[in-house]
C-alpha cells in the first residue's frame, strides 16, 4: 500500500465537490495537525462528512517540525504546506498531495512524486474507479465549484489526459 501525506488543498478542494472519497483511494493517508486544523477552519463540517477511518493525522518530529518553520520564516510555504512536506520528506511517502504550486515545486526538488486534485481524479479514472462519465463530471464540478483556481491550460491538459485514459478502454 502506498504512503500518502496530503496538504489541506486536495483535500479541501474534493470535499467541496464531494469527491474526497478518492484520495483513500491512493493508499494509507496521512495529514499533519497544522492541515487538519486548516481543513477544519476552510471546511468545518468535513469530519462530520468525510469517513475518518481512512485520514490519520500524524505528528512530525521535532526536526521536521524544525525545518517547516525554516520554509515559513523564508516565507517559501505556508505553515500547512510546509509541515505535510516536511513531514512527507521524512517518511520519505510515496506521494506528497497539494495544490499549491510553490508546495509542488518544492516536493519535487526533494525527490517526491507530488499530485494535486486533478492527479486524484485522474488516477481514479486510469484505475477504473470512476468510469468515463463520472470522471468528466468530476472535474467538472472541480472546474466548476471547488475553490481551486486552475488555468485554461490546465483545465485543457486534464480534459485530454482523461480523453487518452478513455480512448484506451
Amino acid at each position: 500500500m502506498k504512503l500518502v501525506v496530503t496538504d489541506t488543498g486536495p483535500l479541501l478542494h474534493l470535499h467541496q465537490i464531494g469527491a474526497v472519497e478518492l484520495v483513500s483511494k491512493l493508499g494509507e493517508v496521512h495529514a499533519t495537525p497544522k492541515v487538519w486544523e486548516e481543513l477544519q477552519h476552510h471546511a468545518p463540517n468535513f469530519s462530520a462528512i468525510a469517513p475518518s477511518s481512512w485520514l490519520k493525522v500524524y505528528q512530525p518530529s521535532a526536526a521536521a517540525a524544525q525545518t517547516a518553520s525554516q520554509w515559513v520564516q523564508a516565507r517559501i510555504l505556508h505553515a500547512g504546506e510546509a509541515e505535510a512536506l516536511a513531514y512527507a520528506q521524512e517518511i520519505r511517502a510515496d506521494f506528497f498531495l497539494t495544490d499549491d504550486t510553490a508546495a509542488r515545486a518544492m516536493g519535487e526538488s526533494l525527490g517526491l512524486q507530488v499530485r494535486g486534485s486533478l492527479g486524484v481524479i485522474l488516477f481514479a479514472a486510469a484505475s477504473g474507479i470512476l468510469d468515463q462519465t463520472m470522471s468528466d463530471k468530476t472535474l467538472a464540478n472541480l472546474e466548476q465549484h471547488s475553490s481551486l483556481w486552475m488555468s485554461s491550460k490546465v483545465k485543457s491538459a486534464a480534459r485530454n489526459a482523461l480523453a487518452k485514459i478513455f480512448a484506451k478502454g
